[in-house]
């Protein structure tokens, strides 16, 4: 009997050893005041616990379970907030990929959403995949002119491939599509994408009315396309469409500002990037800003600027507008352009947008949560709750009280991994 004792209770221990073991913490940030980003405010001198890549409890540092392995990030006066989601990015060329994700890591760019890809979508993946300093990707069928389907089967054929080949959502490229792609061709590709669930979002169809396609599935639209060409007394009908059909706007108004030169003659170098670039991309935007002032001419780059600006006051009412009549809007920096920084821009793009008026909780909710909305993925990620996936970032100060508090990150957790901004930025 007592031999049996034994063995019943060496086999529970032996059993019970693992689960005991996953009851530790990997990770503890300890004592950092959070920005939950559920609503506006801070809970101070917290501590988080982590464990598998997920956020398994919240509570005072002393109440937590921990043992020797836990590793101890000490957040005093640091402030810890959902890792962002770029929502408007470009790839690289192949080549280039490295540089490209480590910067995107290193400006707390937890998640992207791919918006165009100079190569294959499908080799950028597999090659993506092997990386290991890299945020979640979001990968898009690009519906360009290359894409012949134009008929109801053939749009039904087209969505059932993107399904079988895994894209997370399918891109409209209008700017090569404006000859022939009109209202029955979008209604066809719209009726087999909302048939197959499959996200379509993109540029506005520029032959298609903006009431079609805010009525028609199409879930978020890039640029503002569509609504600076709208009466100023349509507006309000405009924004109440958006609304009750529930589409995001992703501005981008970085790409704006830098495509049309509105930082000219002297603002280039007060931009936040400066704040985080290395010295030799900043040497080469400068030896870039030069060529272009002998090339284009600054009497040209003035005029071109003051052309433009009427537009882009509209963009930022616009914005505005759409913020305060309760519509959604994801935030992306896009990139491509002199004194830009892939993740980095989208410091410059929440600027902007407090310069428009929207509040600081706001920009942040639109760089976080409503991008894991947008994905159908808000019970998952996007805010800093117990069970909420651990991708995370950590601020030296508060950017809800003053956004470009933003450009102090200091920490990038992505699903548990720990990368520090200094040293990723020492390998760009």
């Amino acid at each position: 009997m007592k031999n049996a004792l034994v063995l019943l209770v060496f086999s529970v221990f032996q059993f019970s050893q693992p689960l005991f073991g996953q009851a530790f913490p990997e990770i503890i940030i300890k004592d950092v005041n959070i920005i939950p980003v559920t609503k506006d405010t801070v809970l101070l001198k917290k501590s988080v616990a982590i464990l598998n890549g997920k956020i398994v409890d919240i509570n005072e540092f002393q109440k937590l379970k921990k043992n020797s392995k836990t590793k101890i990030i000490n957040g005093a006066d640091q402030f810890l907030m959902p890792g962002l989601t770029e929502m408007h990015i470009h790839l690289p060329d192949p080549e280039k990929l490295d540089t490209f994700l480590t910067t995107m890591v290193a400006a707390g760019v937890t998640h992207v959403r791919v918006m165009f890809s100079p190569s294959p979508i499908a080799e950028q993946r597999k090659l993506i995949a092997t990386k290991t300093i890299k945020p979640r990707v979001y990968y898009p069928y690009l519906l360009t002119k290359n894409n012949p389907a134009r008929s109801e089967k053939q749009m039904d054929s087209l969505f059932s491939k993107i399904i079988e080949d895994k894209y997370d959502f399918a891109k409209l490229y209008d700017f090569q599509y404006r000859t022939d792609f009109n209202d029955t061709v979008f209604d066809r590709l719209m009726s087999a994408a909302n048939k197959n669930n499959v996200i379509v979002c993109g540029h506005y169809p520029a032959n298609v009315r903006l009431s079609k396609v805010l009525n028609s599935g199409f879930k978020s639209i890039e640029h503002l396309g569509g609504y600076t060409s709208i009466p100023e007394d349509k507006i309000e009908l405009a924004m109440e469409l958006t609304k009750k059909n529930g589409v995001y706007n992703c501005p981008t108004l970085d790409w704006d500002v830098m495509s049309y030169d509105l930082p000219f003659p002297d603002g280039y170098h007060k931009r936040l990037i400066m704040d985080n670039a290395p010295k030799h991309y900043i040497d080469t935007w400068n030896s870039g800003l030069e060529d272009v002032f002998k090339r284009v001419g600054k009497e040209k780059i003035a005029s071109d600027k003051n052309a433009y600006m009427p537009t882009f006051d509209k963009k930022l009412r616009l914005l505005k507008r759409l913020n305060e009549t309760g519509n959604l809007l994801i935030l992306g920096g896009e990139n491509g352009n002199l004194f830009q920084l892939e993740g980095f821009n989208m410091f410059e793009e929440m600027v902007i947008w407090s310069k428009a008026g929207i509040s600081n909780f706001d920009i942040l909710k639109a760089s976080v949560y409503n991008p894991a909305k947008f994905f159908n993925e808000e019970q998952v990620r996007g805010t800093v709750e117990k069970g909420k996936e651990a991708s995370l970032i950590i601020l030296n100060k508060n950017p809800l009280l003053n956004i470009e508090n933003i450009k102090t990150i200091h920490t990038t957790i992505i699903n548990g991994n720990i990368f520090y901004k200094a040293d990723l930025l020492k390998q760009i």
